[in-house]
């Protein structure tokens, strides 16, 4: 049935938080799916923290950003536009920033790890 299908399979679309410069949806997986997705979107740098579980992200939107560990746990990297890029669990917290071409311009990840 239509209303079903609404409610349960067609991709629902949350801003769950939002601040200067970022905000961040949850992307609508049904709630007994055990993957939860976050999508950010952000013109400046934005936090991020693994909280214990792997993240698996793609830059969606914008040519390049720059991934850094506020705690040097690892060398900044550049993540060009449709790239997937993995964050340990032991990291912890990181940051995104737009970099490149895409500085003062907004841009998107998303975000995918395991529900606790």
């Amino acid at each position: 049935n239509t209303e079903w299908t609404m409610n349960n399979l067609v991709n629902r679309i949350d801003t769950i938080a939002e601040g200067d410069g970022w905000k961040e949806e949850r992307t609508g997986l049904h709630e007994r799916e055990f993957v939860e997705t976050r999508r950010h979107w952000f013109s400046t740098k934005v936090a991020h923290n693994t909280n214990g579980g792997v993240n698996v992200l793609n830059l969606v939107e914008g040519d390049q950003a720059i991934v850094e560990s506020p705690t040097n746990s690892f060398e900044p990297f550049i993540v060009n536009y449709a790239e997937t890029f993995i964050i340990p669990a032991s990291v912890g917290e990181y940051t995104i920033r737009p970099y490149g071409n895409s500085i003062g311009k907004t841009i998107a990840t998303i975000k995918a790890y395991v529900r606790n």
